[in-house]
């Protein structure tokens, strides 16, 4: 299992940001299909649903949101382990 991992972390960060597949897709570059794909992926992982989708747009459940702090923590410390690296690399 892999949960929460370098791919589907900022997907999942993207659509709680921006408020909907599509819209998130579009703030990472990528198709809405491959969005909605790596969210129903993480779901099943986690065997949680974190986005109801029986609206116009997803909206977080209260699962999405008990996971968003950490998930922007680990967010932001994947971010500055990069950072780091790369200045390391640069001498």
């Amino acid at each position: 299992r892999t949960m929460f991992n370098a791919d589907n972390l900022p997907v999942f960060l993207a659509v709680l940001d921006h408020g909907s597949f599509s819209a998130a897709a579009r703030s990472l570059g990528r198709v809405p299909s491959a969005v909605s794909m790596a969210i129903a992926h993480l779901e099943a992982e986690l065997g949680l649903q974190l986005f109801d989708r029986s609206g116009r747009e997803p909206r977080p459940t209260p699962a999405a949101r008990a996971l968003e702090s950490q998930a922007r923590l680990l967010a932001a410390q994947a971010q500055q382990l990069h950072a780091q690296a790369l200045a390391l690399s640069q001498g």
